[in-house]
Parts: C-alpha cells; sequence; structure tokens
C-alpha cells in the first residue's frame, strides 16, 4: 500500500477570509524529499492563484463592454436621459486599456438605476477610472446612490456647480487615471445604482476601465498590466 503525507495549510483574503486543509501526497522511495518538495511547490502554486480568485472581488463596471461586466455588453444603452442632446457611443479610436472607451457628448447623459446594478460599496469601496477630455472646460463623474444623485468627481471647472470632488485643476488633455476609496471620499453603507457621464462642455469626454475593487492594490494592479491576464482574474473573481 502506497504511504501518503499531508502537508496542512492555511490561507487568509483579503476580506480576512481563511481557506485551509490538508494536502496529501505519495511518499516515493526513491526521490524522497526532492519528489515531495515538488509536490508541495506546485500544489501551493495553485493555491495562491485560487485564493484570490475566490475571495477578492472585483465588479468590471466598464472596460470592454463584454457580456461579462456589469451592464451585459450593453453600457451606452444603459444611459436613458440624454441633456443637450448628448449621445454615448463605444469608440475605437480613443482607448485608455484594451480595444476601446466609451465617449459622450455634452453636455450629459444619465441613468440613477442601471438595470441589474446595486453593488454594496461596503464590499468593492476602491473605484478606478480613466479619463480624457476633448476640449472645454470641465468633465465629471457621477455616482448614484440607491436611486440618488450626490457623489461625484470632476477635473477642470465644475460648469455644475454641483457639490463634487476635483481631481485636477485642468482638464485631462491626455489619459488620466485614479483609484479612490468611495467610503472615505463620499460615505459607507449604500449601492451603487447609476452613473452619469458628465462631460458637459468642449466635443466630450472618453471614459474607459471603470472598476470597483476590494482594495487599492488590486485596482492598480489591474491598470497597470499590460496585458489582459489580471482583467481575465477580475473577471473571475465576479
Amino acid at each position: 500500500m502506497l504511504k501518503r503525507s499531508y502537508l496542512r495549510f492555511g490561507l487568509k483574503s483579503n476580506n480576512n477570509k481563511v481557506i485551509s486543509g490538508k494536502i496529501f501526497f505519495p511518499d516515493f522511495n526513491e526521490g524522497g524529499f526532492k519528489v515531495k518538495l515538488f509536490f508541495v511547490v506546485a500544489v501551493l502554486s495553485v493555491l495562491l492563484m485560487i485564493a484570490p480568485a475566490s475571495f477578492a472581488k472585483i465588479v468590471v463596471i466598464f472596460d470592454e463592454n463584454a457580456a461579462t461586466e456589469a451592464s451585459a455588453g450593453k453600457f451606452a444603452e444603459g444611459f436613458v436621459s440624454h441633456d443637450a442632446g448628448s449621445t454615448v457611443t463605444i469608440s475605437t479610436a480613443q482607448k485608455f486599456t484594451g480595444k476601446s472607451s466609451v465617449f459622450c457628448t455634452p453636455s450629459q447623459s444619465y441613468n440613477n438605476n442601471m438595470t441589474g446594478w446595486k453593488f454594496p460599496i461596503n464590499e468593492t469601496p476602491w473605484m478606478t477610472f480613466a479619463w480624457k477630455k476633448d476640449g472645454g472646460t470641465g468633465i465629471m463623474i457621477q455616482m448614484a446612490y440607491d436611486g440618488t444623485w450626490a457623489y461625484r468627481y470632476y477635473s477642470g471647472a465644475n460648469v455644475t456647480n454641483w457639490p463634487g470632488i476635483q481631481l485636477e485643476k485642468e482638464i485631462p488633455k491626455d489619459w488620466k487615471v485614479y483609484t479612490r476609496d468611495l467610503t472615505k471620499d463620499f460615505a459607507k453603507d449604500w449601492n451603487l445604482t447609476g452613473l452619469a457621464l458628465t462631460p458637459w462642455d468642449g466635443n466630450g469626454g472618453y471614459y474607459d476601465y471603470i472598476i470597483l475593487s476590494t482594495t487599492e492594490a488590486e485596482g492598480k494592479t489591474v491598470v497597470q498590466s499590460l496585458n489582459k491576464l489580471t482583467t481575465t482574474w477580475g473577471l473571475m473573481k465576479r
């Protein structure tokens, strides 16, 4: 009968969930320690990949307008209200990552209750997004909490004079990316139910890589990745 040894393990996630158990592997008469070490390293490598996918959480609001994202591939169609003839389209001419971004013309397009959206910010408090402005004096993104407008980021001029947090004094003529803690900037205990894209003036604004994540590092790691490997893991974490 083949003898077996085991290694007890425990892994802790970013949100303090724990997975533990035993790894069983055969005892080989030849090779001994080297064979056991190979089995241990191989299994632990797999566990280290599985653990983040099991416990961390990333919500892809918009990246490639894919069916796996929050709007199930219909991000532009989700904006049902349009001020001053505003339109929302998917652009392949400009993008921060991947193959596309979303382009909004002035003054703004919005929906405070997107279909299927009710993302608890306490679970994914970090928001990462990138934007770029084509002309004009200001650009803004607004978050609806439980159907109500109150939380906003903007760069350049606050043309609307609505309360919000200014990220830069000038408009982003080139792509700028930010990772912000929504619970510290605004409040805890709310659900993200909608967005408003508010380029307000000029030719319009480009928005890309809108992500909710459990930690600041997750958002930054995904954005800094030059390929789509980390993004793929992010989709698996949903």
